[in-house]
């Protein structure tokens, strides 16, 4: 909370590592074996008051805990009065993401490959083919990923689905005064570039 509070005005959208946990709560944290305390309902409380969006990445959402997230999820956002649209729900399961999409949530999945430079002309092929059908089922708003695979995506998937990265090497200022950077910013299908900013409470 010391982050966001000292950061907001800054970065008013922010990006937000989230794990589901037995109990039904959205604990704020990157590992599943880890854990600082801290609920959604933290972030949640702050954001009724205050502008801006958030992106959040669900770490473990499965198809086998989806519904109980999203009925989770439901009950916050009503709660705080917090619309769906200000939020971008990110998964590595565009399964569990399907109920999300049809609830009215923007859904992202997260595209967990290897570096494009370390893969075989095959292995990318396989990639981009598996994004492609994921794409075509309309079940998920948008595609998420590292910078790195920008270039190979925009090449090759030919398809109209959003487009969501991160630059975390980068600060915005260093992003803003790249080529790369540039020519991200000046693409439409591109919606979202999430950058690193540490501060004092960085963790």
């Amino acid at each position: 909370m010391e982050k966001l509070l000292e950061k907001h005005k800054k970065y008013p959208n922010i990006e937000v590592d989230l794990v589901f946990r037995a109990d039904r709560t959205f604990d704020v944290t990157h590992d599943t074996d880890t854990s600082f305390n801290l609920s959604l309902d933290s972030y949640f409380s702050y954001m009724r008051r205050n502008e801006g969006k958030m992106w959040l990445d669900i770490k473990n959402l499965t198809y086998k805990n989806c519904v109980a997230a999203l009925v989770r999820l439901n009950k916050l956002t009503k709660y705080f009065q917090i619309k769906k649209d200000r939020l971008i729900i990110e998964s590595q399961d565009w399964k569990a993401l399907k109920a999300f999409t049809k609830a009215g949530y923007y859904t992202s999945y997260y595209v967990a490959y290897d570096e494009p430079s370390g893969l075989s002309t095959e292995e990318m092929s396989n990639c981009i083919e598996e994004l492609q059908e994921i794409a075509d089922k309309h079940v998920v708003c948008a595609l998420s990923f590292p910078g790195d695979w920008y270039t190979a995506i925009k090449e090759k998937l030919n398809r109209s689905i959003d487009l969501l990265t991160w630059e975390h090497r980068s600060s915005q200022l260093q992003f803003l005064l790249s080529s790369a950077g540039r020519e991200m910013l000046s693409d439409p299908q591109l919606k979202v570039v999430l950058v690193k900013d540490k501060g004092k409470y960085h963790r």
